[in-house]
């Protein structure tokens, strides 16, 4: 992608989300499947990073602040970016609810963030990577390690092509008409190595299950999470999970 076509890229992304950011969670996570998918992300990123007020992390893109909020919560201090004036507006909002002072929020643009090298302990990146061109990808996880101290842990999430078997590709054939969708908006196997060049991937977990959220009211929630958490560590399995979150660890020396 040239600069021209990463500036146009951009500024359609920003408009997009200014002009959704105050629908942006209720068409999201009020239904019984996108409150339990938020309640699934949070468990499974609090496992990854345990938190504490030494701790600086990143959240990129911040959205509508629903990572770094609950972050903030759980102790760390906070920093969250994002292009969309509107969507931080959201963020900031959502932080004083909370009545979070260790969050702070800034516009950034996640292919040249605002920070020296070395800056966080974690960098987290949810709801993103679906959006962005392959070629571009590699780039943006580039930039995210160079903030990141040596040690430091890159949590990111993306989409599963395999999800509940055919489901991603019913979505990507035939709803979306958009085949070579998949290779871009999801994270296939052979796209691990390659993306995450240069630093460890310890773990990968899948993110909900087809109709879990269902399976909820008749199971109960501790059963229905505890399957999920379960099933989304397994390492073929995995991929048949609605998502995929990548553990990834800088080297210590870099």
């Amino acid at each position: 992608m040239t600069d021209e076509q990463q500036a146009t890229w951009d500024t359609g992304l920003r408009k997009s989300y200014d002009k959704e950011a105050r629908q942006y969670d209720a068409r999201r996570y009020v239904s019984r499947e996108g409150l339990q998918f938020n309640r699934l992300e949070l468990d499974i990123l609090d496992s990854i990073l345990p938190a504490g007020p030494d701790k600086w992390f990143f959240d990129v893109p911040a959205g509508t602040g629903r990572l770094s909020v609950e972050l903030g919560r759980r102790g760390a201090r906070v920093v969250g970016g994002d292009l969309s004036l509107n969507m931080l507006k959201e963020a900031a909002a959502k932080a004083r609810d909370a009545k979070r002072d260790e969050l702070w929020f800034t516009q950034a643009n996640a292919g040249q963030l605002p920070f020296r090298d070395g800056t966080f302990d974690a960098v987290v990146s949810f709801k993103f990577f679906h959006l962005v061109p392959n070629d571009v990808k590699p780039v943006l996880i580039r930039e995210m390690i160079r903030v990141l101290k040596p040690g430091g842990t890159l949590v990111a999430e993306f989409n599963s092509p395999y999800y509940g078997g055919i489901l991603a590709f019913l979505r990507y054939y035939f709803r979306k008409k958009t085949p070579g969708g998949m290779r871009m908006k999801c994270l296939f196997p052979d796209q691990v190595r390659p993306l995450f060049d240069g630093v460890r991937v310890k773990q990968i977990h899948g993110v909900k299950l087809p109709l879990s959220g269902l399976a909820e009211a008749v199971l109960g929630r501790k059963i229905v999470d505890a399957f999920t958490i379960w099933f989304g560590k397994l390492p073929i399995l995995r991929y048949f999970s609605y998502a995929l979150i990548v553990e990834a660890e800088k080297p210590a020396n870099r």
